[in-house]
């Protein structure tokens, strides 16, 4: 059956296929072998709410974005635009350096995301998520991916991507940011490996409450751009962090509603939050 299909055709069908791959990998790593365990059906109604938004987002994005992506794509390359099609490189060269300049680009939009409060509004229900694990790598609000894939869409041409390199990307991120997000743990391989990409231990860090150490660790595949641009922070006793945002820790924040309405609200902190329900040390 695979014999018949085009080399595109396996690339669209590995789309589909290598998220859903990964997340039962990490999934099961997390059951195995959990880097800060926490109850159980907490787990599996935290899990239900972060996938359920990001099958809803991905049917959104699809229908708003999808031949729009596509044709950019071809434009680009019918009409030789962009930086990559004035290069004197081969297919394997200009795919190499389409993965790092889009790298690059997520590191900037991850950092602007931070840094302006318009973007950070939608940007950060991600980081309101109190349990962090594999189904946090697809919380996203719905507003960040619609102004991200509209950035996307400038940088086709731009750059003169082609559509199978921005799905060899996705796939890449995919990979990625479920390693990182994930409830797990590599000891002391974290160490070596975080000097080329971003690790478990290293993406803590960004979802830490501390102020100093969300606002580092920016980085999405390569972890060289944090520490090109002197956004690189570790620290010593990572059991301790404690995920998510204060100001979100009402439980009715981590509904799907609750999610939505994010961006469009006051944050409101709870009276008491050490009362909330949190993974043990």
């Amino acid at each position: 059956m695979f014999s018949e299909l085009t080399g595109m055709q396996l690339l669209y069908l590995a789309q589909r296929l290598v998220p859903v791959i990964l997340l039962g990998l990490f999934w099961s790593w997390e059951s195995w072998a959990a880097f800060k365990p926490y109850d159980r059906q907490i787990r599996y109604r935290h899990a239900f709410h972060n996938l359920l938004l990001a099958v809803l987002n991905a049917v959104f994005i699809g229908l708003l974005f999808g031949a729009a992506v596509e044709f950019m794509s071809q434009w680009s390359q019918e009409h030789d635009w962009g930086l990559l099609h004035q290069l004197p490189l081969g297919a394997t060269g200009k795919t190499i350096l389409a993965v790092i300049l889009l790298d690059a680009w997520m590191y900037c939009w991850h950092w602007l995301n931070h840094r302006v409060p318009f973007f950070w509004r939608f940007h950060r229900m991600h980081h309101s998520d109190p349990h962090m694990d594999v189904s946090t790598a697809t919380r996203f609000h719905w507003g960040e991916l619609t102004f991200s894939t509209l950035f996307r869409l400038l940088l086709i041409p731009l750059l003169g991507l082609q559509s199978w390199q921005l799905i060899l990307y996705g796939m890449l991120v995919f990979l990625s940011t479920q390693f990182h997000h994930a409830n797990i743990s590599i000891g002391k391989a974290d160490h070596i490996l975080r000097w080329l990409f971003v690790t478990p231990d290293m993406h803590k860090i960004h979802h830490s409450r501390l102020h100093q150490e969300f606002n580092s660790n920016y980085s999405t595949v390569f972890s060289c751009w944090d520490r090109l641009a002197r956004t690189y922070q570790m620290r010593s006793q990572l059991e301790t962090i404690d995920f998510g945002l204060p100001e979100f820790d009402n439980p009715d924040r981590q509904t799907l509603l609750g999610m939505w309405k994010t961006p469009f609200c006051a944050p409101v902190r709870l009276p008491n939050p050490q009362h909330r329900k949190r993974p043990p040390e």
